[in-house]
């Protein structure tokens, strides 16, 4: 598989013409030292999200999906086809290597208590980033964590140590094209109540501070 999977990554690139390829995955999430065991010489940019706001945004989209696979059959098989579960009528979470947590974020969407699941499903997910880049020093050197807020509110600094950060050429350029395009979103707000609010800082609060978030 690992010689199949290079040969076909040096065939797209060869296809276009090109010295880099991007992948973007959610799935990467509990691949990237293998990833980064297979190309060394990979960059990983890792982003996080206040805690509040990414539930917000996962309960979303997660809407949305559940939404449009209703109104359409054939939506539901191709994201089964394609092996997405993420969102949606048949939402599955990511096993990062602890069964039971994955039981536990199940159960808790089962009985009705969706903030609480999503709230433990984040922690689970960061904590597990967490300790990944703690266990492997070279794959920490190979990664930057990136925080969604310090893109909006500081869009040319990050862009720039990002850039940076992937050996990218005319740096300069491109960030002073598309920094101005960085923006917090202003068509939706988390609309949490009270009791929601504190089961997500009870269950992100400890993984959050690693990446800099206090509980709300």
């Amino acid at each position: 598989f690992e010689a199949f999977y290079r040969d076909h990554i040096r065939k797209l690139l060869a296809a276009r013409g090109k010295r880099r390829y991007l992948s973007k995955g959610n799935y990467n999430v509990t691949r990237v030292a293998y990833l980064h065991k297979l190309f060394p010489d990979a960059r990983f940019i890792i982003p996080v999200r206040d805690p509040v706001w990414h539930i917000a945004s996962l309960m979303k989209q997660h809407r949305l999906f559940r939404e449009g696979e209703r109104g359409n059959d054939r939506a539901l098989e191709y994201m089964r086809r394609v092996g997405h579960f993420e969102f949606g009528l048949d939402l599955r979470p990511i096993n990062c290597g602890d069964g039971g947590k994955v039981h536990e974020i199940q159960e808790l969407w089962e009985a009705g208590e969706d903030v609480r699941g999503w709230a433990r499903y984040w922690a689970m997910v960061y904590g597990y980033l967490a300790d990944t880049l703690d266990w492997e020093p070279t794959l920490r050197e190979a990664a930057m964590v990136l925080r969604y807020e310090d893109l909006c509110d500081r869009p040319e600094e990050t862009m720039g140590r990002m850039m940076v950060h992937c050996g990218l050429t005319d740096a300069d350029r491109i960030v002073k094209a598309h920094a101005h395009r960085l923006k917090p979103p202003g068509y939706y707000r988390p609309d949490f109540s009270n009791r929601e609010l504190e089961a997500i800082a009870e269950e992100t609060h400890v993984i959050g501070t690693i990446f800099g978030y206090q509980s709300q």
